[in-house]
């Protein structure tokens, strides 16, 4: 019998987003992957997920604006939105821990929002990559 291959640690992530210029009237979509074994599979990953969520499913536009934004190693994702459709607001941000990146999301999504909307955001999906927390 062979011997095994040690395992590697996976610690590479891809956050990619299809903002249109147009959020109220268009949608958002995003989607991210960690863990992966680097940064070219986390990027795949990402802009497979980005372009078959729902809106991005239904929508050949919104599809082709998925673009990889940012790749990261052993740092934490986070996505928020307000839930209303039709409405603009949207953040994401990567930091080194989920506390920051979920605060760091959510004030750009208030920002995006407008003044009658910005405590409607929330934190829509957030998670961390290798040995953040």
């Amino acid at each position: 019998m062979a011997p095994m291959a040690p395992m590697s640690a996976a610690a590479d992530g891809a956050l990619a987003v299809a903002l249109p210029p147009d959020v109220a009237k268009s949608g958002f979509s995003y989607g991210y992957a960690n863990d992966k074994a680097d940064a070219d599979a986390a990027s795949t990953r990402a802009l497979d997920l980005c372009r078959t969520t729902k809106d991005a499913s239904n929508d050949a536009k919104l599809r082709g604006l998925c673009k990889v934004i940012q790749n990261y190693s052993n740092q934490c994702v986070a996505v928020a939105m307000d839930p209303e459709a039709g409405t603009p607001g949207v953040g994401w941000s990567i930091a080194d821990d989920k506390p920051a990146a979920e605060r760091q999301a959510l004030n750009r999504c208030m920002d995006t929002a407008g003044a009658g909307r910005r405590a409607a955001c929330v934190i829509s999906h957030s998670d961390c990559d290798g040995s953040a927390k």
